[in-house]
């Protein structure tokens, strides 16, 4: 890897990391390591420079035409928050299964600190959302990340326009991991239900009996149980999701 230190690759260096801090500054799984910023930074830039390196020059805009350069900055960023936004979105999912799930065992009445999302979640949805990075690197999805890097500035070289991304790709990136993350709690979301309904007929036929001081404890341990029995289901239903940001990359990009 050979390292030419000139004006055009300092350029070329920048506009790579503009594009990669829009994706990695907010990636959920660094903000889970709890990295301090300064640390990100020099990661993101480090990342830049191997990639610029590794990768042929493509049509970046000169480094003394500033109002090209302004251009071509702000159109990494915009490309580094598509990219980002597949990414995300991958990640709702599990916060969407999780809080379904924290809705039907009543979990949703206590909220705990979510370290990926620094925000008040429920108990089901922060596990999930933890269960979520410990899969993405158990699944080698950060190895899988930086080859989607790489394959971007393949695609899209620095300083190149960004198409304008296709709605439908946007509205199928949303209905596929909708899907996905109900897939995530539909086991225990329909035991559930039954039980629910076993509740009901229970109330029915016994008046007297409090079927909230009963029915909340039996929910909650039945949701526990489902959810351990059917943890083996999260690994294959992860990698889909995963595999449905770089599909997402792919269209838009």
């Amino acid at each position: 890897m050979r390292l030419d230190f000139n004006a055009a690759w300092i350029a070329a260096v920048l506009l790579c990391s503009l594009r990669l801090s829009a994706v990695l500054m907010l990636a959920p799984p660094l903000q889970v390591m709890g990295l301090p910023v300064r640390v990100r930074m020099l990661f993101i830039l480090a990342l830049s420079v191997a990639l610029v390196a590794a990768l042929p020059p493509g049509p970046a805009p000169s480094p003394h035409d500033a109002p090209a350069l302004l251009r071509a900055a702000a159109g990494e960023l915009c490309t580094g928050a598509l990219m980002g936004f597949g990414i995300h979105a991958a990640f709702a999912a599990f916060g969407f299964a999780g809080n379904a799930l924290d809705l039907q065992t009543g979990f949703n009445i206590a909220n705990l600190f979510d370290p990926v999302t620094h925000s008040q979640s429920p108990l089901l949805a922060t596990l999930l959302g933890m269960v979520a990075v410990m899969l993405f690197f158990t699944l080698d999805m950060h190895h899988t990340l930086l080859r989607g890097f790489a394959w971007s500035l393949q695609r899209l070289p620095l300083g190149a326009p960004l198409p304008p991304p296709a709605p439908d790709a946007i509205v199928r990136q949303f209905g596929t991991l909708f899907t996905l993350g109900l897939m995530l709690a539909a086991p225990v979301l329909f035991c559930l239900f039954l039980l629910e309904l076993a509740l009901a007929v229970l109330s029915r036929n016994l008046p007297q009996m409090n079927i909230f001081v009963l029915g909340a404890p039996v929910k909650i341990a039945a949701g526990l149980a489902l959810l351990a029995a059917m943890s083996g289901h999260i690994g294959t239903v992860a990698r889909r999701v995963f595999d449905g940001v770089f599909d997402f990359w792919e269209a838009v990009l």
